[in-house]
């Protein structure tokens, strides 16, 4: 395996572990929009994702460091044609963080509690569209023939019908990942009637992430085609996977398995990631940036993957501890 190749599927790493474990904050948020006045699953909400919701930004930090460092023409490249979409996604994770800050602020009156409210949730869904949309539209504009002529990068269309498709799956997605990982907790600390709040929200979700994982091959196949090919072709086995586990997770929220359901939602995750991976690969953005053309000097590559391995030993162990103290907070919800 080339050095190229192994950094990239170390940065593949990293934003799997950001896509599911931030994914399941930004959800909580979305869930937490979607819960009107109802303050015992805000508080319910608060309590699973409030020790480890920041933590989980070290994965970003480490996958731009990786792409910066690495293929640094691609990061120029990305940096230019979707400075929108991602400076929208920026904002929007700190426009959330300040919002959930505040709101816990003894200072906060209720109207502003309300307001901040608003912010965080609609803040935490915005910025996963945000990510699925660019994660679309670097699919089909990577996964197109090049013209002879046509600039490195052409138009990335972050806005088209299939890029907006998969912004909406990451938005499900993100929820379903919040609702089986807030109903897993609520059942850990006996609170069985917010777990069963949560778990119809988790069928909720999870059938809308159904639902959008059929409509984006079939969006691909009239607005992307040459996505629809990598989907059909040496995607297909994630694809399967991920609809199998889609329905694994829906099936045991449905039967109250609720374990199961949380790690059926996190392979959903997972297969959705890697599927994207697939068919993007070896392209970073547009057809000729590529993980080779745009790789850095092999001694540079060198020592990117020895201190990557050497990051992933020191973090995966304290996230590990981090998780596994506040797995089973004990909460004080008022009903």
């Amino acid at each position: 395996m080339s050095l190229p190749a192994l950094i990239a599927i170390i940065l593949g790493v990293s934003l799997t572990a950001y896509a599911l474990f931030a994914g399941a904050d930004f959800g909580a948020g979305i869930l937490d929009l979607l819960a009107g006045n109802r303050d015992a699953a805000r508080n319910a909400i608060a309590a699973t994702i409030g020790p480890v919701w920041e933590a989980n930004h070290v994965w970003l930090i480490f996958s731009i460091t990786i792409l910066f460092s690495a293929f640094p023409a691609a990061f120029a490249a990305l940096g230019t044609a979707l400075l929108a979409p991602l400076t929208i996604a920026l904002l929007a994770i700190v426009v959330r963080s300040v919002a959930l800050g505040l709101r816990v602020s003894p200072a906060a009156t209720p109207r502003a509690g309300a307001t901040l409210s608003r912010l965080f949730g609609a803040a935490s869904l915005i910025a996963p569209f945000m990510f699925g949309a660019v994660a679309g539209a670097l699919a089909a504009v990577s996964s197109s023939p090049p013209h002879l002529g046509a600039p490195a990068v052409s138009h990335v269309p972050w806005t088209g019908a299939f890029a907006l498709t998969t912004g909406a799956l990451a938005v499900a997605l993100c929820a379903q990942l919040a609702a089986s990982f807030v109903a897993l907790s609520m059942v850990r600390s006996g609170q069985q009637r917010l777990a069963e709040r949560f778990r119809v929200r988790g069928l909720q979700t999870g059938a809308c992430v159904c639902l959008l994982s059929l409509a984006a091959p079939a969006v691909a196949a009239t607005a992307a085609p040459a996505v629809w090919h990598k989907l059909i072709g040496p995607a297909l086995p994630l694809v399967i996977i991920g609809l199998c586990a889609g329905a694994m997770s829906l099936l045991a929220s449905w039967r109250r398995r609720y374990p199961l359901a949380r790690g059926a939602s996190l392979l959903t995750g997972v297969a959705v990631l890697w599927g994207w991976f697939v068919s993007q690969a070896p392209h970073l953005i547009g057809h000729r940036l590529t993980i080779h053309s745009t790789a850095a000097t092999h001694a540079a590559l060198g020592a990117i993957a020895i201190a990557a391995g050497a990051v992933l030993l020191l973090v995966l162990p304290a996230m590990y501890l981090l998780f596994a103290v506040f797995a089973r907070p004990e909460l004080e919800i008022t009903k």
